[in-house]
């Protein structure tokens, strides 16, 4: 967006905000215009939601609860903003309709600031055609800045040529920001904003201010762009007080202006800076780290400095703001921006130093980028100042009290997420086994939210002798899968699955390994005796007798379930045999050769690896066979 194309776009509704200039006292302090589709999923509909947050000077006279002249106190009341003289504000829509209704529902009183704020939405219906530029127009500001008592124009662009533009980026900021002359000569606050899909995508996002064309067709001055820049690529606003320490006198008024290139659009903000001339230190402010996070423990002075906090759907947060005047005589107290949906502040603990927690639980579908913002300020406990109008409990406004610069968590809230397996390292591992020979995998699945723990367990029932249990003391979470098959397995080849569920969200994956158990090449004959037996692997009946000592004598028959315990073999022996060695005194190993003949060859099914009338099962072509010297 170009300076050009912009003061070409607005020019023609800046004599409506003109004319109004000169017809109402100041009352205007901060104002920030978007639109979003109103029913975003569905493409074909046109109505918008155009959202005005705005900060007006709660003494004017014309700032008064609707239906009374009572002023507002309470969030949820409603202000109807009209004009003097019968000049309302005007909110034109780009395809030659308006709007003068303005009604402001109250979020929060300041009296402190002599401040309250508020949110209007409207919707409107597009026809065909676009893209249009909505503006907002009304007057005046209020006193003490370069365009005290003049109009104030809000403009955003509105396209609807594609489902997936579904509204303007949106700013959520301190609707008074204050440098001051005691701090370094530049000092930094941010305009925190965020695109309509909910996230502060920055490689689609792009900060800038107002050109001077803007300023000057309503008869304003414009910023000096000395004094206040903006990084196009951050957001990040530089503020150089050196000029307030000699000739400049009045705070500065700034339009700055978010757009979205993904959404072909973008929003304004209208914000006052006030430079505070007290050149004392004043109170210092802090974000610490919260609890769950990597930050747990830590305070960080500047936004810059501290990553992003990740939070959940569902799941509470809590976000400190500390306090520090080094005048300990003096109390602290904090103001907020507009707080997301569901968000409350804590009361706060301690006077100097001070803390107060914002608390929230983001909703499900809340997922996105959100800048929770904060000041600290310091008053004078003994101060004689009255409240203007009167508020109980009352925090006076007086010249002297210092502000710190606005101070904001980012917090980028995530959906609740499926966990992911970590171990075994790759999906769809396979292992092979023998029967009778243990298997063990370890099964690991994490989860980003660390208040959510992760469960592992089977689908479905596991094979006959398997067992899945988190292995005790690991602090990884991790699950061990036994199993050790029975003889009967040998062929089994089959996928073991495993599922990972978050404990309280109750979402869930699943992952699978493939696990084959080897079948029996040899076996020996029911009814062989040892002597048989001994011949067909290359050794003899005493050393067989040796190994078995729960024979009888060595002309034992070998019966169905009384095979021999011990086997001359490698470690693919398996079926009924025992898998310990003999201890054999004098005992060497030999590698013998492989007999020429089997007694039997068995064809079975997967299942039934040995026959009921075979005995132990050999793997094998190559037996370790153990005999005395």
């Amino acid at each position: 967006m170009t300076s050009s194309n912009l003061s070409h776009g607005i020019i023609s509704i800046l004599l409506l905000a003109v004319a109004a200039s000169a017809q109402e006292s100041g009352r205007w302090r901060y104002g920030a215009i978007s639109w979003k589709r109103k029913f975003p999923t569905n493409s074909s509909s046109r109505m918008v939601t155009f959202t005005v947050e705005s900060a007006w000077r709660l003494s004017h006279g014309s700032i008064v609860v609707f239906g009374t002249q009572n002023k507002p106190s309470t969030a949820g009341e409603i202000m109807k903003i009209t004009g003097v003289d019968g000049q309302d504000p005007i909110l034109s829509f780009g395809d030659g309709n308006m709007t003068a209704k303005f009604d402001v529902e109250v979020l929060r009183v300041d009296p402190i600031q002599d401040m309250v704020v508020g949110v209007t939405n409207i919707d409107w219906e597009y026809g065909p055609g676009g893209p249009w530029l909505a503006n907002l127009t009304l007057c005046c500001r209020v006193a003490g800045n370069q365009n005290a008592n003049k109009g104030v124009l809000l403009t955003t662009k509105v396209d609807l040529s594609s489902a997936d533009m579904i509204g303007s980026p949106y700013v959520r900021m301190m609707p008074l920001v204050s440098v001051r002359l005691s701090e370094p000569t530049v000092q930094q606050f941010l305009i925190p904003a965020a695109s309509a899909r909910g996230f502060a995508e920055h490689d689609s996002l792009s900060w800038s201010m107002m050109p001077a064309s803007y300023y000057n067709a309503l008869y304003n001055v414009a910023p000096n762009t000395t004094i206040v820049q903006v990084d196009a690529m951050t957001g990040m606003v530089s503020f150089d007080v050196s000029c307030f320490k000699t000739t400049c006198t009045d705070d500065v008024e700034v339009v700055f202006v978010v757009q979205d290139t993904q959404s072909n659009s973008f929003c304004t903000v209208d914000v006052i800076v006030h430079v505070q001339r007290n050149t004392q230190v004043g109170p210092t402010i802090l974000l610490n780290g919260p609890p769950n996070t990597p930050m747990q423990g830590e305070a960080f002075s500047n936004q810059t400095l501290m990553p992003a906090i990740v939070g959940f759907e569902e799941f509470p947060l809590k976000l400190t703001f500390s306090a520090t005047d080094p005048d300990f005589t003096k109390i602290l107290y904090f103001e907020f921006n507009t707080l997301p949906l569901g968000a409350t502040a804590d009361a706060k603990i301690g006077s100097n130093p001070a803390y107060r927690t914002i608390t929230w639980t983001p909703l499900k579908g809340r997922a996105g980028d959100y800048y929770i913002c904060g000041v600290a300020l310091n008053m004078d406990p003994s101060s004689v100042c009255t409240c203007n109008p009167p508020v109980s409990p009352c925090i006076p406004t007086c010249p002297n009290h210092i502000r710190t610069l606005p101070t904001c968590f980012h917090i980028n809230i995530k959906p609740n997420a499926p966990p992911s397996f970590v171990l075994p390292a790759m999906s769809n591992a396979s292992y092979v086994i023998d029967m009778n020979f243990n298997l063990e995998i370890n099964i690991r699945a994490v989860n980003e939210n660390v208040l959510d723990p992760v469960i592992i367990t089977a689908p479905v029932v596991l094979p006959i002798g398997a067992s899945l249990a988190p292995i005790l003391g690991d602090s990884q979470n991790t699950y061990l899968f036994k199993w050790t098959p029975a003889s009967y397995y040998g062929g089994w080849s089959q996928a073991i699955c495993f599922r990972a569920v978050n404990s309280i969200s109750d979402v869930s994956s699943e992952a699978c390994v493939q696990v084959a158990v080897n079948r029996c090449s040899w076996s020996v004959n029911q009814g062989q005796t040892l002597a048989e037996i001994a011949t067909i692997f290359g050794s003899n009946f005493v050393q067989m007798w040796a190994l078995n000592p729960d024979l009888v004598s060595p002309d034992s028959l070998l019966i169905v379930g009384r095979s021999p315990a011990r086997l001359p073999r490698d470690n693919c022996a398996a079926g009924n045999v025992d898998q310990r060695r003999p201890s054999l005194h004098g005992q060497v190993h030999r590698q013998h050769p492989i007999p020429q003949r089997p007694v039997r060859h068995h064809k079975r099914s997967p299942f039934s690896s040995c026959s009921s009338s075979s005995g132990p099962c050999l793997f094998s072509r190559s037996f370790l066979i153990l005999f005395h010297q």
